[in-house]
């Protein structure tokens, strides 16, 4: 008896704070979350170039069924084959491969790739134009990572098969007014690793990221870039939220036409 009338008097007292308790807990989750960004950002080295060499089959990493699909759709929408690639084994603990591609009027370069680090598996397919006055627009299918610098232009339709996500980037082309500059179909690794280069001297220029290493082929970021980069990222994740309805959309290798 007197437990019991102890508990009924204690309840109504831990209902009333229960608010404030799931308050914290999704502060300190958050505040976690930023945290470990924070420190990924200062420690995590960017390789900007250098870290992918050509492959052919048998590659010396497992090419996912991703890979496989979208690359195998990238050749039926005629897009021009610049070649495959793989992580170097000693550059990197990134493990993957990479598959490159230029659109017929080569005013779009594609990047089609899996990879993982440390048991986690990324697959993304990014394309990109690029104009004279140095800005590139972007068009991903994974959220990814986001820039910084203010060169890259970047917008993200999840899940998007490669037909779907070349039809947005034209678009956002199209809207710009202004015709890309063509890429050069024998440098297409060059010319997609070129635009990162610009994106890490441009970090480096507004002190947000410092060279890595002499040759300046990797950067990491200052604590100013990484405290940026969480609130970047809170930004864009609210807006991902407009898109959840497409989170139960197959990515390539799953549809069941990847499956015949």
């Amino acid at each position: 008896m007197v437990s019991g009338v102890c508990f009924s008097y204690l309840l109504p007292g831990f209902l009333r704070f229960l608010p404030l308790y799931i308050l914290l807990a999704f502060a300190l989750l958050i505040g976690g979350l930023a945290l470990a960004v924070i420190i990924t950002g200062l420690c995590e080295r960017q390789r900007l170039t250098g870290d992918v060499e050509p492959a052919q089959p048998p590659y010396p990493w497992a090419a996912s069924r991703y890979w496989e699909a979208t690359r195998a759709d990238a050749i039926r929408l005629g897009l021009q084959h610049g070649g495959d690639f793989a992580t170097k084994k000693n550059a990197s603990a990134v493990k993957g491969l990479a598959s490159m591609f230029l659109s017929p009027d080569q005013q779009v370069i594609v990047s089609i790739s899996s990879a993982s680090l440390v048991g986690a598996k990324v697959k993304k397919t990014v394309l990109r134009s690029k104009f004279a006055n140095g800005r590139v627009l972007e068009s991903s299918d994974n959220s990814g990572a986001w820039d910084l610098s203010g060169v890259i232009d970047r917008s993200v339709l999840l899940n998007a098969g490669i037909e779907e996500l070349m039809g947005m980037h034209l678009q956002r082309v199209r809207s710009s007014g202004t015709s890309p500059m063509p890429f050069s179909p024998t440098a297409v690794l060059d010319e997609f690793e070129n635009i990162d280069l610009d994106r890490g001297r441009r970090l480096v220029l507004l002190k947000l990221a410092r060279w890595a290493d002499p040759q300046q082929t990797s950067i990491r970021l200052t604590l100013r870039g990484s405290l940026m980069l969480v609130r970047k990222m809170f930004s864009e994740m609210g807006k991902l939220r407009a898109q959840q309805h497409r989170a139960a959309i197959k990515r390539a290798g799953s549809r069941p036409q990847d499956r015949a």
